[in-house]
């Protein structure tokens, strides 16, 4: 239930460009992740705003793309499965501000695929918004 002061809504966009590469080990080999796309993903992406407390709490439901990495694997005939967008959920927190802007942070956790190590991978958020 939704009290006074309390704002629930779903999250309708979220479209995020690393262009920092960071290093994957695949078959034994180092490969560069190229720049890395995280969009909306699975249907349930929602967040509560609380002014009461001024606290804000987003859980997003996306995917990481690796669009170069894709095609170098792709190109060296690797399963389709292995370069597929990887399906994540982030739970992000923290204070929402009087003019209603956010800073959040906040954790990923990566469901299984055949490209990053769910135990291993660490994905940490931190998103000032304006």
């Amino acid at each position: 239930m939704i009290g006074k002061g309390v704002v629930a809504f779903n999250v309708t966009d979220f479209n995020v460009t690393i262009q920092e590469s960071f290093k994957i080990k695949w078959q034994g080999r180092e490969m560069d992740s190229g720049p890395v796309t995280l969009k909306l993903g699975k249907p349930g992406s929602r967040a509560v705003i609380d002014y009461g407390t001024g606290q804000v709490n987003v859980e997003f439901r996306v995917q990481i793309i690796f669009d170069e990495l894709a095609e170098i694997l792709e190109d060296l005939g690797a399963d389709p499965e292995i370069y597929a967008p990887i399906d994540v959920v982030i739970r992000s927190h923290g204070p929402v501000f009087e003019d209603h802007s956010l800073r959040l942070a906040g954790k990923g956790q990566v469901d299984d695929n055949k490209l990053l190590d769910p135990t291993e991978t660490i994905i940490n958020i931190r998103a000032p918004s304006q």
